[in-house]
C-alpha cells in the first residue's frame, strides 16, 4: 500500500537526535530505533497514523510494519488525533480504590464526554490508564506529559479551567526530540514543571493531601464495600 508521507519533516532538533540515536545501535540492529522515533513522531505530529508510520520507517529505514506492530501494541502511542490536553486517569487498583471512578465520572460530566471520547472543541481527549506508577498519590491523572496527584474534585474542576483558558503554545525545539509523550509537546501552566531536554518525563507533585473536604467519596445514600473508609479515602 503506497502512503504520502511528503507533508511529514522531523524539525532539525529531531534531526540531529535520529543521527545521534543511530551511533547508539549496531548497523544490524537498527530495528531498536523505532521506539524512540515513534515517540518523537508523536511528539511533532501528535499522531501514530498510517502516514506517520510509513514515515518512521523510511527514517531507518525497516518494512513498515515493523513500525505498526510496535504502534499498535503501545498504548503510549495515540493511533488518533488526540486534544490539545490529553487527560489519562489512572483507575488501576490503587487508585481505583481511592475514588479513580469518581474522578472519571466528574470528569466526564464537566465535559460531556465519555471516556475515549475527545471534546467538540478539540480541547480535552479523555482515557483511562493502567498503573502509572504514583500509588502513593492516588488518585492521580497524567496530562500530557506531566502527572497531577492527589486529586480532589474541586481540583480537577480548576485544573481543567485553567487547561481551557490557557493560550496554546509551540512545544520548543529542544523538547520535541525526548519521548514518551503523550501527545503534542505543549507547556503546561506555570505550576507544572518544564520538560528539561533529555530528561524524559518530569513528575511535578500536585495537590495538598490534606485538602479532605474535596476527597472523592461515593454518595451518602449509596452503599459503599464492607469496610471503614479512613484517612485520604474519606
Amino acid at each position: 500500500m503506497s502512503v504520502d508521507t511528503a507533508h511529514l519533516e522531523f524539525s532539525d532538533a529531531a534531526k540531529e537526535r535520529v543521527e545521534w540515536l543511530r551511533t547508539r545501535y549496531p548497523k544490524d540492529h537498527q530495528r531498536a530505533l523505532i521506539l524512540p522515533l515513534l515517540s518523537m513522531a508523536q511528539r511533532e505530529f501528535g499522531r501514530v497514523g498510517p502516514d506517520v508510520v510509513h514515515f518512521v520507517a523510511k527514517q531507518i529505514p525497516v518494512p513498515p510494519m515493523w513500525v505498526e506492530e510496535v504502534a499498535t501494541f503501545y498504548t503510549m502511542y495515540n493511533t488518533k488525533p488526540v486534544g490539545r490536553w490529553h487527560l489519562q486517569v489512572c483507575h488501576n487498583i490503587s487508585c481505583s480504590l481511592m475514588g479513580a471512578e469518581i474522578v472519571i465520572d466528574h470528569i466526564e460530566q464537566k465535559l460531556g464526554i465519555k471516556k475515549g471520547e475527545t471534546t467538540p472543541d478539540g480541547e480535552f481527549t479523555l482515557l483511562g490508564a493502567e498503573c502509572l506508577g504514583s500509588c502513593g498519590t492516588a488518585p492521580m491523572m497524567q496530562v500530557n506529559d506531566h502527572y497531577y496527584e492527589n486529586l480532589g474534585l474541586k481540583g480537577v474542576d480548576e485544573l481543567l479551567d485553567r487547561l481551557r483558558a490557557m493560550p496554546d503554545q509551540q512545544p520548543m525545539a529542544e523538547d520535541l526530540p525526548y519521548g514518551p509523550g503523550s501527545g503534542p509537546s505543549r507547556r503546561l501552566p506555570d505550576d507544572g514543571a518544564a520538560l528539561q531536554a533529555g530528561s524524559g518525563i518530569v513528575l511535578p507533585g500536585h495537590g495538598d493531601p490534606g485538602d479532605e473536604a474535596h476527597r472523592p467519596t461515593l454518595p451518602e445514600d449509596e452503599e459503599g464495600p464492607d469496610f471503614h473508609v479512613t484517612g485520604m479515602a474519606q
